[in-house]
């Protein structure tokens, strides 16, 4: 009996001494793991300050190059092409002739205006003088400066349809294009030809609706284009569209003197950069710190070691950074890298040399 009692106190013993082992080896384990899990879910993030800087309200978008003057030119006389004296890429000065039409009728009707003309004014010198003499009637007077008159309609209307079968340059630009040959048929307002003029070039650009109110006339403009790399032009703003189209931009039209070393040509793109005139303080923070779109526009702030998600109120773009206006104060730490794993109230770490850059 006294040896079974032994057995059962040793079994019980090393039991017992084998559940303590366990417990104090299993105990740091534990420790260890929670250690563990606790660094896992630290997020490593980079963050920057929301500074104040001066900066100068600007607008960049492209633009769309178009002539000074773009200009149909069409038939004002019906006739047979007789000769033709421009091509395609002929620089011409206003009023040298693009193409004449057959003027023999015109020509024709044109001298016989001249002759009645003539003949009522000699009329009319004549029944003036006898009607100072009163040897004439004051109607038969009368009749005759009212015939004067008609004749001399008569002339101008002769003269205009003579000149009307030259079709000439309405101003110094290049020939774009020519719709017709010698022994083609035009009539009334049938398009002859196409001309530029280039001296001068527009440039339109769609500006969205939250900046349009920051532009206004005469407001100076930088223009860029890849056809010139390197090369910095000055435009000015020409006029602002009153209404806007249905994407909600306005058309805002900028004019510049198109140099002879490096002419822009209707039809090319260029980079235009509207920027404003009195420097101003504003809250920057980087474009990569939103999280939302800039509709809905949203940074994740470090706080205490957490960040908070906050909804915030934008202005303008300054390359890089984007102006807020509410939401952030200056001196807070916004996350710039990292966002995609967090949540609001996630614990976080902050990479070295990255705060505060």
């Amino acid at each position: 009996m006294k040896h079974r009692s032994r057995i059962i106190a040793l079994a019980v013993l090393v039991a017992f001494a084998a559940g303590a082992f366990l417990f104090f080896r299993k105990k740091p384990e534990t420790a260890s793991r929670k250690d563990n899990k606790a660094s896992v879910s630290a997020i490593a993030i980079s963050v920057e300050q929301a500074a104040m800087a001066s900066v100068r309200d600007s607008v960049s978008v492209v633009g769309n190059i178009e002539a000074w003057r773009d200009v149909d030119i069409h038939a004002e006389t019906s006739g047979v092409v007789r000769s033709v004296s421009s091509e395609v890429g002929d620089r011409k000065a206003a009023g040298q002739p693009l193409l004449k039409v057959d003027d023999e009728v015109a020509a024709s009707t044109l001298r016989k205006a001249r002759v009645n003309r003539e003949l009522a004014s000699r009329d009319f010198m004549r029944y003036s003088s006898l009607q100072k003499e009163g040897a004439v009637a004051v109607s038969s007077f009368e009749a005759m400066r009212l015939k004067l008159e008609d004749a001399e309609a008569d002339l101008t209307a002769a003269r205009r349809r003579f000149d009307d079968t030259a079709i000439k340059a309405p101003f110094a630009g290049v020939v774009t294009s020519r719709l017709v040959e010698v022994g083609d048929l035009v009539q009334p307002g049938m398009k002859v030809a196409n001309m530029v003029d280039l001296s001068k070039v527009k440039i339109i650009s769609s500006i969205p609706e939250k900046q349009v109110a920051s532009i206004i006339e005469g407001m100076p403009v930088l223009v860029t284009s890849d056809v010139w790399p390197g090369k910095l032009f000055q435009a000015k703003v020409l006029s602002v569209s009153a209404k806007s189209s249905r994407d909600h931009t306005y058309r805002v039209e900028s004019v510049m003197e198109n140099p002879k070393t490096t002419p822009f040509r209707a039809g090319m793109f260029a980079r235009t950069a509207f920027v404003g005139k009195s420097p101003h303080q504003a809250l920057l923070i980087p474009r990569q710190a939103l999280t939302g779109s800039i509709v809905t526009p949203e940074v994740f702030v470090v706080s205490g070691g957490k960040v908070r998600l906050k909804k915030i109120v934008v202005g303008a773009e300054y390359s890089t950074r984007i102006e807020v206006i509410q939401g952030v104060a200056a001196g807070e730490e916004v996350v710039v890298s990292g966002q995609s794993d967090l949540d609001d109230g996630s614990p976080v770490t902050i990479t070295k040399g990255e705060a505060g850059k």
